[in-house]
């Protein structure tokens, strides 16, 4: 089981340049390019965190990734368990999805 994020957007995503801007290979979850499979035929990034890596560190790590795709690469980001789209004022419930109590 995991838990699952994808960031998409509606034009071409540089893989290359994601790769450069955000992964390290400390990170415990894994990134799974989706060329195609954004909005209107866009492309799309998975990302895959195992259960067990579901902890506050990995949300740690986790956040900024999730701010520069959306701000650096123009994605419209989604947490698949609970289906809501990123924005302002619900980065606190993506954690709360993630981290258990």
């Amino acid at each position: 089981m995991a838990f699952n994020i994808m960031a998409e957007r509606s034009g071409k995503l540089n893989y290359a340049k994601i790769h450069e801007k955000v992964f390290t290979d400390e990170l415990p979850f894994d990134f799974v390019p989706m060329p195609g499979l954004g909005i209107n035929g866009g492309d799309a990034l998975g990302i895959c965190i195992p259960l067990k890596n579901a902890n506050e560190s990995t949300w740690q790590q986790l956040k900024p990734i999730l701010l520069k795709l959306k701000s650096q690469f123009s994605c419209d980001v989604y947490d698949m368990y609970g289906g809501q789209k990123l924005g302002l004022f619900n980065i606190d419930t993506f954690r709360r999805n993630l981290v258990p109590k």
